[in-house]
Protein backbone atom coordinates (compact mmCIF):
# COMPACT_ATOMS: atom_id res chain seq x y z
CA UNK A 1 0.00 0.00 0.00
CA UNK A 2 1.32 3.49 -0.49
CA UNK A 3 1.25 5.80 2.13
CA UNK A 4 1.54 9.28 2.95
CA UNK A 5 2.82 10.45 6.51
CA UNK A 6 3.23 13.26 8.73
CA UNK A 7 4.97 13.44 11.76
CA UNK A 8 7.06 10.38 10.48
CA UNK A 9 9.99 11.33 11.93
CA UNK A 10 8.62 12.79 15.11
CA UNK A 11 8.55 9.90 18.51
CA UNK A 12 5.69 8.27 17.77
CA UNK A 13 6.15 8.34 14.41
CA UNK A 14 9.51 6.85 13.57
CA UNK A 15 7.81 3.79 15.59
CA UNK A 16 4.91 3.67 12.85
CA UNK A 17 7.38 3.89 10.11
CA UNK A 18 9.38 1.18 11.69
CA UNK A 19 6.08 -1.32 11.32
CA UNK A 20 4.87 0.07 8.16
CA UNK A 21 8.18 -0.56 6.64
CA UNK A 22 8.31 -4.42 8.12
CA UNK A 23 4.99 -5.16 6.27
CA UNK A 24 6.56 -3.97 3.03
CA UNK A 25 4.49 -0.64 2.34
CA UNK A 26 5.74 1.59 -0.04
CA UNK A 27 5.57 5.65 2.07
CA UNK A 28 6.57 9.36 1.75
CA UNK A 29 7.04 11.44 4.95
CA UNK A 30 6.55 14.80 5.04
CA UNK A 31 9.51 16.38 6.91
CA UNK A 32 11.18 19.65 7.38
CA UNK A 33 14.39 17.73 8.61
CA UNK A 34 16.91 17.74 6.11
CA UNK A 35 18.60 14.90 8.28
CA UNK A 36 15.86 12.50 8.85
CA UNK A 37 15.12 12.83 5.05
CA UNK A 38 18.38 11.67 4.14
CA UNK A 39 18.18 8.84 6.63
CA UNK A 40 14.83 7.53 5.39
CA UNK A 41 15.72 8.17 1.99
CA UNK A 42 18.42 5.35 2.40
CA UNK A 43 15.77 2.50 2.88
CA UNK A 44 16.09 0.77 0.71
CA UNK A 45 13.55 2.75 -1.62
CA UNK A 46 10.87 1.86 0.54
CA UNK A 47 10.70 5.28 1.78
CA UNK A 48 10.25 8.88 -0.25
CA UNK A 49 10.71 12.20 1.61
CA UNK A 50 9.08 15.55 0.74
CA UNK A 51 10.09 18.72 2.27
CA UNK A 52 8.17 21.22 3.88
CA UNK A 53 5.70 21.80 6.53
CA UNK A 54 1.83 21.72 6.85
CA UNK A 55 2.01 25.41 6.13
CA UNK A 56 3.06 25.07 2.89
CA UNK A 57 0.16 22.49 1.56
CA UNK A 58 0.73 24.19 -2.46
CA UNK A 59 4.67 23.81 -2.30
CA UNK A 60 4.69 20.27 -1.98
CA UNK A 61 1.19 18.97 -3.00
CA UNK A 62 1.67 18.02 -6.51
CA UNK A 63 4.62 15.67 -5.08
CA UNK A 64 2.17 13.86 -2.68
CA UNK A 65 0.10 13.77 -5.81
CA UNK A 66 2.36 12.02 -8.41
CA UNK A 67 2.98 9.40 -4.98
CA UNK A 68 -0.92 8.92 -5.59
CA UNK A 69 -1.36 7.39 -1.46
CA UNK A 70 -3.99 5.29 -0.87
CA UNK A 71 -3.80 6.03 2.89
CA UNK A 72 -2.54 8.92 4.88
CA UNK A 73 -1.39 9.01 8.48
CA UNK A 74 -1.84 12.48 10.24
CA UNK A 75 0.39 12.68 13.28
CA UNK A 76 2.21 16.21 13.23
CA UNK A 77 1.01 18.58 15.53
CA UNK A 78 4.00 21.55 15.80
CA UNK A 79 5.15 23.15 19.07
CA UNK A 80 4.76 20.58 21.67
CA UNK A 81 4.32 21.08 24.38
CA UNK A 82 3.37 24.23 23.62
CA UNK A 83 -0.99 23.79 24.27
CA UNK A 84 -1.85 27.63 24.06
CA UNK A 85 -4.68 28.87 21.59
CA UNK A 86 -2.95 30.82 19.33
CA UNK A 87 -0.95 27.42 18.11
CA UNK A 88 -3.77 24.77 18.48
CA UNK A 89 -6.14 26.68 16.48
CA UNK A 90 -3.12 27.28 13.89
CA UNK A 91 -2.61 23.18 13.92
CA UNK A 92 -6.42 22.62 13.94
CA UNK A 93 -6.64 25.26 10.25
CA UNK A 94 -3.24 22.77 9.08
CA UNK A 95 -4.75 19.24 9.81
CA UNK A 96 -8.22 20.70 7.76
CA UNK A 97 -6.15 21.99 5.15
CA UNK A 98 -4.65 18.47 4.79
CA UNK A 99 -7.53 16.45 5.02
CA UNK A 100 -8.58 18.47 2.22
CA UNK A 101 -6.01 18.57 -0.04
CA UNK A 102 -5.79 14.61 0.74
CA UNK A 103 -9.35 14.53 -0.92
CA UNK A 104 -8.47 16.58 -3.96
CA UNK A 105 -5.69 13.80 -5.13
CA UNK A 106 -7.93 11.05 -4.26
CA UNK A 107 -7.13 9.46 -1.25
CA UNK A 108 -9.13 7.29 -0.19
CA UNK A 109 -8.33 6.71 3.82
CA UNK A 110 -7.25 9.29 6.62
CA UNK A 111 -5.90 8.08 9.88
CA UNK A 112 -5.19 11.13 12.56
CA UNK A 113 -4.28 10.47 16.17
CA UNK A 114 -6.15 12.49 18.76
CA UNK A 115 -5.44 12.43 22.53
CA UNK A 116 -6.86 11.24 25.74
CA UNK A 117 -7.27 14.40 27.15
CA UNK A 118 -10.47 14.79 24.74
CA UNK A 119 -12.29 13.08 27.41
CA UNK A 120 -11.56 15.43 29.90
CA UNK A 121 -11.69 15.09 33.71
CA UNK A 122 -13.49 11.64 34.17
CA UNK A 123 -12.53 8.71 35.76
CA UNK A 124 -12.31 4.84 35.05
CA UNK A 125 -12.18 2.88 32.23
CA UNK A 126 -13.06 5.60 29.31
CA UNK A 127 -14.98 3.64 25.85
CA UNK A 128 -15.21 5.28 22.90
CA UNK A 129 -18.62 6.27 22.57
CA UNK A 130 -18.22 8.40 26.20
CA UNK A 131 -19.50 12.74 26.60
CA UNK A 132 -16.56 14.41 25.79
CA UNK A 133 -14.95 17.23 27.92
CA UNK A 134 -12.10 19.24 26.53
CA UNK A 135 -10.65 21.24 29.01
CA UNK A 136 -8.12 23.47 27.12
CA UNK A 137 -7.40 24.83 23.31
CA UNK A 138 -5.23 21.62 22.37
CA UNK A 139 -7.77 19.31 23.59
CA UNK A 140 -10.66 21.19 21.92
CA UNK A 141 -8.83 21.72 19.04
CA UNK A 142 -7.99 17.87 18.53
CA UNK A 143 -12.08 17.34 18.97
CA UNK A 144 -12.52 19.68 16.52
CA UNK A 145 -10.05 18.16 13.85
CA UNK A 146 -11.76 14.99 14.85
CA UNK A 147 -15.56 16.43 14.08
CA UNK A 148 -14.62 18.68 10.66
CA UNK A 149 -12.62 16.08 9.78
CA UNK A 150 -15.08 13.62 9.69
CA UNK A 151 -17.37 15.69 8.07
CA UNK A 152 -15.28 16.67 5.20
CA UNK A 153 -13.79 12.83 5.08
CA UNK A 154 -18.26 11.77 4.47
CA UNK A 155 -18.60 14.57 2.01
CA UNK A 156 -15.93 13.36 -0.43
CA UNK A 157 -16.41 9.67 0.34
CA UNK A 158 -13.05 8.87 2.14
CA UNK A 159 -12.49 6.65 4.93
CA UNK A 160 -11.66 8.38 8.22
CA UNK A 161 -10.18 6.82 11.43
CA UNK A 162 -9.44 8.65 14.67
CA UNK A 163 -7.12 7.68 17.02
CA UNK A 164 -7.02 8.79 20.86
CA UNK A 165 -3.56 8.23 22.71
CA UNK A 166 -3.06 8.00 26.00
CA UNK A 167 0.36 8.56 27.77
CA UNK A 168 2.97 7.60 25.60
CA UNK A 169 6.12 7.00 26.50
CA UNK A 170 9.58 5.12 25.30
CA UNK A 171 13.46 6.33 24.35
CA UNK A 172 13.73 9.05 22.69
CA UNK A 173 10.87 10.83 24.32
CA UNK A 174 11.50 14.88 25.37
CA UNK A 175 13.59 14.61 28.94
CA UNK A 176 10.60 17.15 30.12
CA UNK A 177 8.20 13.96 30.10
CA UNK A 178 7.56 12.70 33.19
CA UNK A 179 9.37 9.40 32.91
CA UNK A 180 12.61 10.39 31.40
CA UNK A 181 12.44 13.05 33.97
CA UNK A 182 11.95 10.76 37.01
CA UNK A 183 14.47 8.56 35.54
CA UNK A 184 17.26 11.52 34.96
CA UNK A 185 16.10 12.72 38.70
CA UNK A 186 16.74 9.15 39.65
CA UNK A 187 20.89 9.08 38.08
CA UNK A 188 21.63 12.34 39.65
CA UNK A 189 20.29 11.09 43.28
CA UNK A 190 18.14 14.06 43.23
CA UNK A 191 14.33 13.58 44.37
CA UNK A 192 11.65 14.36 41.98
CA UNK A 193 9.31 17.27 42.01
CA UNK A 194 6.43 16.22 41.41
CA UNK A 195 2.92 17.61 42.75
CA UNK A 196 0.84 14.56 41.81
CA UNK A 197 2.14 11.49 43.07
CA UNK A 198 -0.80 9.75 43.56
CA UNK A 199 -2.16 10.74 39.92
CA UNK A 200 -2.71 6.97 37.69
CA UNK A 201 -2.97 7.36 33.99
CA UNK A 202 -2.89 5.04 31.40
CA UNK A 203 1.19 4.28 30.20
CA UNK A 204 1.76 2.84 26.65
CA UNK A 205 4.86 2.12 25.57
CA UNK A 206 5.65 3.61 21.81
CA UNK A 207 6.37 0.50 20.14
CA UNK A 208 3.41 -0.88 20.97
CA UNK A 209 1.53 2.65 19.64
CA UNK A 210 3.26 1.98 16.59
CA UNK A 211 2.42 -1.88 15.91
CA UNK A 212 -1.21 -0.43 17.03
CA UNK A 213 -1.14 2.44 14.45
CA UNK A 214 0.11 0.19 11.82
CA UNK A 215 -2.39 -2.39 12.12
CA UNK A 216 -5.05 0.20 11.65
CA UNK A 217 -4.02 1.51 8.39
CA UNK A 218 -4.83 -1.90 6.33
CA UNK A 219 -8.04 -3.37 8.50
CA UNK A 220 -11.54 -3.41 6.46
CA UNK A 221 -12.76 -0.61 8.73
CA UNK A 222 -17.05 0.86 7.70
CA UNK A 223 -16.20 4.66 6.66
CA UNK A 224 -15.74 5.91 10.11
CA UNK A 225 -14.40 4.47 13.23
CA UNK A 226 -12.84 5.65 16.60
CA UNK A 227 -10.15 4.02 18.21
CA UNK A 228 -8.95 4.32 22.34
CA UNK A 229 -4.76 3.57 21.88
CA UNK A 230 -3.34 2.77 25.81
CA UNK A 231 -2.75 -0.07 27.95
CA UNK A 232 -6.00 -0.79 29.05
CA UNK A 233 -4.62 -0.30 32.95
CA UNK A 234 -3.83 2.77 35.62
CA UNK A 235 -0.52 3.39 36.95
CA UNK A 236 0.46 6.18 39.37
CA UNK A 237 3.46 8.25 39.23
CA UNK A 238 4.51 6.74 42.83
CA UNK A 239 4.40 3.44 41.39
CA UNK A 240 6.91 4.58 38.44
CA UNK A 241 8.92 6.05 41.08
CA UNK A 242 9.20 3.04 43.00
CA UNK A 243 10.04 1.47 39.54
CA UNK A 244 12.77 3.68 38.75
CA UNK A 245 14.20 3.24 42.22
CA UNK A 246 14.09 -0.23 42.19
CA UNK A 247 15.57 -0.57 38.95
CA UNK A 248 18.48 1.57 39.69
CA UNK A 249 19.46 0.61 43.15
CA UNK A 250 18.25 4.00 44.39
CA UNK A 251 16.29 4.89 47.61
CA UNK A 252 12.64 5.62 47.50
CA UNK A 253 10.48 8.37 48.85
CA UNK A 254 8.11 6.70 49.97
CA UNK A 255 6.02 9.15 52.32
CA UNK A 256 4.01 11.13 49.93
CA UNK A 257 4.15 14.79 51.63
CA UNK A 258 0.82 16.80 53.19
CA UNK A 259 -1.01 18.76 50.53
CA UNK A 260 -0.94 16.93 47.56
CA UNK A 261 -3.53 16.72 44.85
CA UNK A 262 -5.50 14.07 45.18
CA UNK A 263 -8.06 14.83 42.79
CA UNK A 264 -10.25 11.53 42.12
CA UNK A 265 -10.62 12.34 38.22
CA UNK A 266 -6.45 11.38 38.20
CA UNK A 267 -7.01 7.82 38.13
CA UNK A 268 -8.21 6.82 34.43
CA UNK A 269 -6.80 4.24 31.91
CA UNK A 270 -8.41 3.30 28.17
CA UNK A 271 -11.10 0.81 27.31
CA UNK A 272 -9.29 -0.87 24.38
CA UNK A 273 -11.62 -3.88 23.95
CA UNK A 274 -12.80 -2.36 20.80
CA UNK A 275 -8.68 -2.06 19.09
CA UNK A 276 -8.31 -6.03 20.75
CA UNK A 277 -11.55 -6.55 19.08
CA UNK A 278 -11.17 -5.65 15.29
CA UNK A 279 -7.32 -5.83 15.29
CA UNK A 280 -6.65 -8.44 17.50
CA UNK A 281 -4.35 -5.55 18.97
CA UNK A 282 -2.68 -6.81 22.52
CA UNK A 283 0.28 -4.26 24.57
CA UNK A 284 2.96 -6.32 24.71
CA UNK A 285 5.41 -4.13 26.93
CA UNK A 286 4.38 -3.84 30.40
CA UNK A 287 5.20 -0.30 32.48
CA UNK A 288 8.29 -1.78 34.21
CA UNK A 289 9.82 -3.53 30.94
CA UNK A 290 9.17 -0.10 29.41
CA UNK A 291 10.82 1.43 32.28
CA UNK A 292 13.69 -0.51 31.60
CA UNK A 293 14.38 -0.16 28.61
CA UNK A 294 14.14 3.90 28.86
CA UNK A 295 16.66 3.34 31.34
CA UNK A 296 19.09 1.70 28.80
CA UNK A 297 18.32 3.88 26.40
CA UNK A 298 19.41 7.28 28.67
CA UNK A 299 22.09 5.16 30.72
CA UNK A 300 23.53 2.36 27.95
CA UNK A 301 26.46 1.21 30.84
CA UNK A 302 23.18 0.50 33.41
CA UNK A 303 22.31 -3.48 33.94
Amino acid sequence: MRIFITGGTGFIGRHVVKELRLKGHQLMLLTRQPKAAALYEEAAGTVKTVRGGLSEIDNWKSEVDSFYPEAAIHMAWESIPNYDTKTSVKNLKYGLDLIEMLADIGCKSVISTGSCWEYGEQSGSLGEEMPLKPFNAFSAAKNELHCLGREIARERSMQFIWTRLFYVYGPGQKDSSLIPYIINCALKGEKPKVKTPHAKNDFIYVSDVGKAISAIVTFRHNSYEIYNIGSGYSTSVQEIIKIVCEKLNRPCEKRVPDGVNNNSYDNFWADISRVKKHLNFEPRTSIADGIDKMILSINPNQH
